[in-house]
C-alpha cells in the first residue's frame, strides 16, 4: 500500500497513474507519452568552453514539451521540499551574492570543488527521492526519467540544480554542524564549497572531503585552496576581503563597453567583440550586469545604470528582460566557476 502522508503534508500532488500525472500537468497526450518513451531527441547538446580554455562542459539543454513538463515538476514537487540555508545555487532569493557575504573579511577560506556535480548523481538516488515521498515504484520511475538524462542529472534542465540541493541535504547537514561546532561558515553554491574562519579550516579540510565522498561526489583536488590574510579573497566571483565588491574586470569591462558604444555606436562594437545576439537582447545584457553591480555597490550600480540610460532610454529594457539578464549572468559566472 503507498502512503501519502509526506506528499499530503508538503502540499505536493498525488497522483496514482501516468494518466493522472499527465493530467496534472495539463500536458498534450501525444507530447507527454512521445516525450516519456522516445528520449532520442528530447535534448539538445551544445559543449561551452570552461574558463580554463582548454576544457568543454557538456550542456543538455531539453525541447520545449520535455522543458514544460520539468518546469511544472518543480514548481509543483520540488520547490515543496525544504533545502539547507547553507545551500545558495538556484534558489529562489539566492544568489552568488548571498553565497559569498558570510564569508565578508575572514582570516582564512577553504574553498572546495565538487568533480562532475550535476553527473555524479545518478537516476537511482533521483527515483528513491521520488519514492521516499511516497510515490509509487512506477510513479517514482516516470519522474526520475523526466528528469535525468542518459542516467544522469543534466546541466541545463531547470530541474537540475534544485533536485541536486534536495539530494545534497543530509551532506550539507553534515558539513554545517562540523561547521558549527568549530565555529566556522559553510554555504555551497551548487558544487562550489566554502568554508571560512579560523585557521581551523586547515584540519576540517579533510574531513569536508569524507562527508563529501559519503555521498556519492569526489572532490577536484586543484580547485581546493585557502586563502590566508593578505591574500585576494573571491567568492562565487565575487570580492570578500572587508566587505563585498565587484571584481574590477567586471567594472573595467563595462565601462569599456559603455565607451565604445558611445565613440562609435552599439552596432559596430556588437561586431568587434563578436556578438551572436539581438540588439536589444545586449541592451538587456548590458543592464544585466549594471544591476548586478548595484546590487552589490550600490553607487557605482545607479552611475553605470544612467550611463546607459543616456544612451538608450528609448530602448531601455523591462525590469522583466533585466532579470532576465541579470539570472543568465549569474548562470554564465557561475559557470566559468565550475
Amino acid at each position: 500500500m503507498i502512503k501519502f502522508d509526506k506528499v499530503i503534508s508538503l502540499d505536493i500532488p498525488v497522483f496514482l497513474t501516468l494518466e493522472a500525472l499527465r493530467k496534472n500537468i495539463d500536458i498534450d497526450k501525444k507530447y507527454f507519452y512521445k516525450t516519456l518513451y522516445c528520449r532520442d531527441n528530447s535534448y539538445k547538446s551544445i559543449q561551452i568552453l570552461k574558463k580554463n580554455g582548454s576544457d568543454y562542459r557538456q550542456i543538455n539543454a531539453p525541447v520545449l514539451p520535455l522543458k514544460r513538463i520539468q518546469r511544472w515538476i518543480l514548481e509543483n514537487i520540488l520547490y515543496k521540499i525544504p533545502i539547507e540555508d547553507c545551500a545558495n545555487g538556484f534558489v529562489k532569493g539566492k544568489s552568488i551574492i548571498t553565497n559569498a557575504y558570510p564569508h565578508v573579511n575572514s582570516k582564512y577560506i577553504l574553498k572546495m570543488d565538487i568533480v562532475d556535480f550535476f553527473p555524479s548523481i545518478h537516476f537511482g538516488v533521483v527515483k528513491k527521492f521520488f519514492y521516499d515521498l511516497g510515490y509509487s515504484n512506477t510513479i517514482a520511475s516516470t519522474l526520475a526519467n523526466l528528469c535525468t538524462f542518459n542516467s544522469q542529472l543534466p546541466q541545463g534542465a531547470p530541474t537540475s540544480p534544485y533536485l541536486a540541493n534536495i539530494i545534497c541535504t543530509e551532506m550539507d547537514k553534515r558539513i554545517q554542524g562540523l561547521c558549527i561546532k568549530n565555529r566556522l561558515k559553510y554555504t555551497r553554491y551548487a558544487d562550489d564549497i566554502t568554508i571560512s574562519g579560523s585557521s581551523k579550516v586547515f584540519w576540517i579540510k579533510d574531513i569536508v572531503e569524507r562527508i563529501v565522498n559519503c555521498y556519492g561526489f569526489q572532490v577536484n583536488q586543484d580547485k581546493t585552496v585557502v586563502l590566508k590574510p593578505g591574500d585576494r579573497k573571491k567568492v562565487t566571483g565575487v570580492i570578500v576581503n572587508e566587505k563585498l565588491s565587484v571584481p574590477k574586470n567586471i567594472i573595467r569591462k563595462l565601462r569599456q563597453d559603455i565607451y565604445y558604444i558611445k565613440t562609435f555606436d552599439i552596432e559596430s562594437h556588437m561586431e568587434k567583440i563578436s556578438y551572436t545576439g539581438t540588439k536589444q537582447q545586449y541592451i538587456s545584457q548590458l543592464y544585466g550586469i549594471a544591476s548586478f553591480i548595484k546590487m552589490i555597490d550600490i553607487d557605482k550600480g545607479l552611475y553605470f545604470i544612467s550611463a546607459l540610460d543616456s544612451i538608450f532610454k528609448p530602448f531601455s529594457p523591462s525590469i522583466s528582460e533585466v532579470n532576465l539578464e541579470l539570472d543568465d549572468y549569474f548562470d554564465s559566472l557561475f559557470n566559468n566557476l565550475l
